[in-house]
């Protein structure tokens, strides 16, 4: 058989193969067991109900998701062996400064003896450790769904996968937390949602590896 035939017999038939992402079914399922573990665990807001109503927790919401979708989309390209990550670290980035902005624009326009009730609330202690409680039950879905790619660099997928799981817990936990102004958010649900990003990182190494 002649060099050309052998190269088109094996050409034959190559279809191609679409890229790889995460299963959407998985991250529906990692989303309601966020929501459960949240109704399960710590309980609804007593006055959801009115919330709803209001914007207050739809802009808290807003933010998470918006961190939710930076990270998918960084994951996304960190999944795939030699795409460049383009705009998509730094679509993480500018959500997250964005907030922070928000959040000291806010301090800044608050009554001095206002600020540290803006910024700190009743629940600062309890707000990122609560976001890791409800990751620790979104990750395994998250990681599970990320195993079906293929990066190089697992503890950098690992830190893009635990900032989703991060921000779909922070996310759901909102339907918990009461507060809402931009200070506390852009400040303990981000310190939340970054360590379990740092947690990822760690699982990362070694869940991710291939």
């Amino acid at each position: 058989m002649k060099t050309e035939d052998l190269i088109d017999a094996l050409a034959a038939g190559i279809e191609p193969v679409r890229p790889a992402r995460l299963n959407p079914l998985m991250l529906v399922a990692a989303a309601a067991a966020a929501v459960v573990s949240v109704v399960l665990l710590l309980g609804l807001r007593p006055d959801l109900g009115a919330a709803v109503g209001g914007a207050a927790l739809w802009l808290k919401a807003s933010y998470t998701v918006g961190v939710a979708a930076a990270a998918l989309w960084l994951i996304t390209r960190l999944g795939r062996p030699g795409v460049a990550l383009g705009y998509s670290g730094w679509s993480v980035v500018a959500v997250i400064v964005l907030a922070g902005l928000t959040g000291a624009i806010e301090l800044i326009l608050t009554p001095a003896d206002a600020r540290m009730d803006a910024w700190l609330g009743q629940t600062w202690r309890a707000c990122g450790l609560n976001i890791l409680k409800i990751s620790a039950f979104t990750a395994p879905l998250i990681f599970l769904a990320a195993r079906s790619m293929a990066p190089t660099r697992p503890m950098a997928a690992g830190a893009a996968a635990g900032l989703l799981t991060g921000a779909v817990a922070a996310t759901a936990y909102g339907l918990h937390c009461p507060e809402a102004t931009a200070a506390f958010v852009a400040t303990w649900y981000t310190l939340g949602m970054l360590a379990a990003a740092g947690l990822g990182a760690v699982i990362g190494r070694f869940a991710l590896r291939w």
